[in-house]
């Protein structure tokens, strides 16, 4: 069965990439994960991440299998607050949008790490056998043709990958 993996940073060609992969996904009825990652240098409050590779599952992650939809974690775990927040509102609009464009299998992943090792490696959990993602998200250096997440993932994915433009 193929599965579709969208990775999403809430940029506006991140939900151009959640669009296309809802619209490929209820093509074929595939699964979609939403995945957004939230990168160390993403986190204001902390000098890196203890807590890098830990996974917050959001809404059903298996078919019928209810999750909890709050992210837990604890004090002190060096885990950024607004960080959190920020990536949980991403992956549940990701995920509402496609429900609302006639997906009925949606799951939405919230994890922490590197963003284009964290896609590879959901990627090859799920088994997705396409991943969709922005050409070019919310990094510093906006002028370049293709982001280096989008660049990473075409080259060292083990499935096709999808660049959104």
């Amino acid at each position: 069965m193929d599965h579709i993996l969208v990775a999403t940073d809430g940029s506006h060609k991140g939900r151009d990439a959640v669009m296309m992969a809802a619209k490929l996904a209820k093509a074929i009825d595939a699964p979609l994960t939403v995945l957004h990652v939230v990168a160390p240098g993403f986190s204001s409050a902390t000098n890196g991440l203890p807590g890098s590779g830990r996974v917050f599952p959001i809404g059903n992650m298996i078919p019928g299998m209810s999750r909890p939809t709050e992210l837990s974690h604890a004090r002190g775990d060096g885990i950024d607050e607004s960080a959190l927040a920020v990536g949980k509102r991403i992956v549940e609009e990701a995920r509402n949008e496609a429900r609302g464009l006639g997906v009925e299998n949606v799951s939405a992943r919230l994890e922490m790490g590197d963003c284009a090792e964290t896609v590879l490696e959901t990627a090859t959990e799920i088994s997705a056998s396409l991943i969709v993602v922005g050409s070019r998200g919310l990094g510093r250096l906006k002028g370049m043709l293709l982001g280096s997440v989008s660049k990473k993932v075409v080259q060292d994915a083990h499935c096709s990958v999808l660049i959104v433009r």
